[in-house]
């Protein structure tokens, strides 16, 4: 009952935070949540990995890039329609997934967080020297629309898009954590030697983990291609993972919602910071946001380990405590 009423309270604030933007119709408002959106989803993918499989895998990234790149090119180059070239971008990246997974995850801990980490630098690289194929460091441009509603503007009909891909995410990763191939998914992160011992597969379950969201964060890509109509190598490399991981961090990983409330705090925090201080920063805002994720991520280890998503369990200890002393 506990559990049914925290998904219900759950699901009421995500849907009216999708909601929210459509009633104020403010097009800057509409345009920075598609980001909070697309974003959240590729944060919430990998906070489940992180958080819930206990696999530190980095190479979210590379996944969100190769999502991208796999639609848009598709795309451009006249081999399917924009529809299909998602589903086919979500199906390569799955393949890729499963086929690095394979070797990848023979490793643990710090050994394969260094490992995917490389990934992600290999990615970037290799879309970067493709010419012929990617465009090379100028970018694939001139990537047609997905949507074209009438009466509708392209931010909104992308942020539909991207709000509903979120939510289904949010729901499914939510009822699979839930379900028993959850539990078991959660008994590695705890234990991986006594989960072997009640006969849990604990290869065949990171894998699967590692493949699922690995193509959530492909049709997060894809989607983002689409609604932006151009990407460059450079938006898919080390300054995306160190953003992503602060909103993991903001938000905690150990509850699915968490990266996503991450997501909003983290972007409409920069929002507000380039607005409050645009006279004293840098012309190009990527220039301070290393610094801000930094600042960010020491000050929540430091005083808020769990994230934002720990602090109802925080006032909840600190009741019970006291109510036991008094």
């Amino acid at each position: 009952m506990r559990t049914r009423k925290a998904r219900l309270l759950t699901c009421s604030w995500v849907l009216a935070l999708a909601i929210f933007p459509l009633a104020t119709a403010n097009a800057y408002v509409i345009s920075t949540m598609l980001f909070v959106a697309l974003y959240g989803t590729l944060a919430v993918s990998m906070g489940f990995l992180l958080g819930q499989a206990g696999v530190f895998s980095f190479a979210h990234p590379a996944w969100f890039g190769l999502g991208a790149y796999v639609a848009g090119i598709t795309v451009v180059r006249g081999i399917a329609p924009p529809w299909l070239s998602i589903v086919l971008s979500a199906v390569l990246v799955g393949l890729t997934a499963w086929a690095i997974g394979t070797f990848l995850l023979r490793l643990r801990t710090h050994y394969l967080a260094c490992a995917t980490f490389s990934l992600v630098f290999i990615v970037e690289i290799l879309l970067g020297q493709w010419v012929w194929l990617t465009g090379g460091d100028e970018g694939l441009l001139s990537i047609p629309t997905l949507l074209d509603v009438k009466n509708i503007s392209a931010d909104t009909s992308y942020y539909l898009l991207a709000s509903i891909l979120c939510l289904t995410c949010l729901w499914f990763l939510g009822n699979l954590s839930d379900s028993r191939p959850g539990r078991a998914i959660r008994s590695l992160r705890n234990s991986g030697v006594a989960a072997s011992s009640l006969g849990i597969d604990g290869d065949a379950y990171r894998l699967q983990a590692f493949i699922l969201t690995a193509v959530i964060a492909g049709l997060a890509g894809s989607l983002l291609c689409f609604s932006l109509r151009f990407i460059m190598p450079g938006m898919f490399g080390f300054s995306l993972l160190v953003e992503i991981m602060t909103m993991v961090v903001i938000g905690g990983p150990r509850k699915i919602w968490g990266p996503l409330l991450g997501s909003c705090t983290l972007i409409w925090l920069k929002e507000g910071v380039y607005s409050r201080f645009e006279a004293i920063l840098p012309a190009q805002t990527a220039q301070i946001d290393p610094i801000l994720d930094g600042l960010i991520i020491i000050a929540l280890l430091i005083f808020l380990p769990e994230g934002l998503a720990g602090v109802p369990g925080f006032f909840v200890r600190r009741w019970n405590s006291a109510r036991r002393t008094a």
